[in-house]
């Protein structure tokens, strides 16, 4: 039975049993109504009967002379009117409905709850939700368990409703590692590398010690970082190797991270380390140790052209370092003054920065354009400038929010240059 189904069924339910108590007083029978009747008219001879001995003890006090005239009309006049308000107010009348009053409230109690419930929101994504889980469920369970590795061609016309399937399907079972997983390999193959990530980040949390979660997590969030390898990454890395000395994929992250991190030293040794351990294993491994001396030449390469860097003090004002969280990311940027794009841009975790600022290097290695150069923009005579952006979202465009500094004028004669992040972007 279909979800759909199920559900119109259950409100329906739920909604005749809301008017059947709704009409529990209609329900009485004549009996009910007789006994309130008789419980009534009991409770005005009650009160008649006070009556009577409250006026005989009025006689016989006016009798004895222990009140005048007057005060015993006054009296008796009101002890009449009490008993008439009394009389007055007893309802001995019930309305007894007949079966089709009832009929109508018990048939439009369940149509005015659906029409409420349509006319409140569109329901559509619902229903297309509950329609794909009915046709693809199974597909999408079979593929995340790893069952089948290609859905069948009928269930690929469907991309939009396999997917949405597969998402409900992870989140029913939220403690699986393996579902999140299969499902961050389905992001990657869409390139929605973001919530790839997030995927593999469950599926990490879940599994740690799985080699396979661990370093698909690592290569995918430094790729994606465009070769900076973060804290978070970092520590991935370093907890595969402290079970897997030698794995050889954490190894290589190492000596590519080290290498953007500028620590060309660290980055020289994992390269030698990974070359002596593919040496020390049988068989013809040029492709692999050709990789790794190209991947040397390069450590070389942007080590010479770091020498020619330029050092960046980024300060912050006290009540701006009070904004910055954990987890947020620095910008360092140098682009002509007249606009365009940066020249050169650094990307690097707003952790690190404290009231007595951070200082920064920038060079060649980070140049946007392999065309232009920060070394040969700073040969031309065009003025340029250093701005530092601290932002919340990680992007690399301004948006509201972020707190950036006011733009520096580079001189070329210069080593280092201070930029001052001061304000927030409106």
């Amino acid at each position: 039975m279909s979800t759909l189904i199920i559900f119109i069924i259950v409100a329906l339910l739920f909604a005749i049993t809301l008017a059947v108590f709704i009409l529990l007083p209609w329900l009485q029978t004549q009996d009910h109504h007789a006994i309130a009747n008789r419980a009534d008219n009991q409770l005005l001879t009650l009160n008649i009967e006070v009556f009577k001995q409250r006026l005989v003890e009025l006689d016989t006090d006016f009798d004895e002379g222990q009140i005048d005239e007057a005060t015993y009309q006054t009296q008796k006049l009101a002890l009449e009117r009490q008993l008439l308000d009394i009389s007055d107010n007893q309802d001995t009348s019930h309305f007894t409905p007949n079966w089709k009053s009832r009929l109508i409230v018990i048939i439009w109690i369940p149509l005015l709850s659906a029409m409420a419930y349509v006319m409140i929101a569109d329901r559509t994504p619902v229903y297309q939700l509950w329609d794909a889980q009915n046709r693809l469920g199974q597909v999408a369970d079979d593929l995340l368990t790893a069952k089948i590795d290609t859905p069948p061609e009928w269930a690929t016309k469907d991309s939009v409703g396999l997917i949405s399937a597969m998402q409900t399907n992870v989140h029913h079972h939220a403690t699986d590692p393996l579902r999140w997983f299969r499902l961050s390999e389905v992001f990657v193959a869409l390139q929605a590398p973001e919530q790839a990530i997030e995927a593999l980040a469950r599926a990490y949390r879940l599994n740690p010690d799985d080699e396979k979660v661990a370093i698909t997590y690592a290569q995918t969030s430094f790729f994606t970082q465009g070769g900076v390898m973060d804290d978070k990454t970092r520590q991935v890395v370093e907890h595969i190797l402290a079970k897997s000395p030698k794995h050889q994929g954490a190894q290589m992250l190492m000596a590519m991270g080290e290498m953007r991190a500028g620590n060309y030293a660290q980055s020289r040794k994992w390269v030698e380390l990974l070359r002596t351990e593919i040496q020390a294993r049988p068989g013809d491994h040029t492709q692999a140790l050709s990789s790794l001396s190209e991947l040397e030449q390069t450590i070389n390469q942007r080590e010479a052209q770091g020498e020619q860097a330029i050092t960046v003090n980024v300060k912050v004002t006290p009540e701006i370092l009070g904004r910055v969280k954990k987890g947020e990311s620095l910008f360092v940027n140098v682009r002509k003054m007249a606009g365009g794009p940066p020249v050169a841009a650094k990307k690097l975790s707003a952790d690190s920065l404290t009231i007595n600022g951070m200082a920064i290097n920038i060079s060649d290695n980070d140049s946007i354009m392999p065309t232009m150069t920060l070394s040969s923009a700073i040969s031309t005579n065009e003025p340029l400038v250093i701005t530092a952006r601290v932002s919340a979202s990680g992007d690399a465009m301004p948006q509201s929010g972020d707190l950036t500094s006011n733009p520096v004028p580079l001189e070329k004669t210069a080593d280092s240059t201070t930029v001052l992040i001061d304000k927030i972007v409106p």
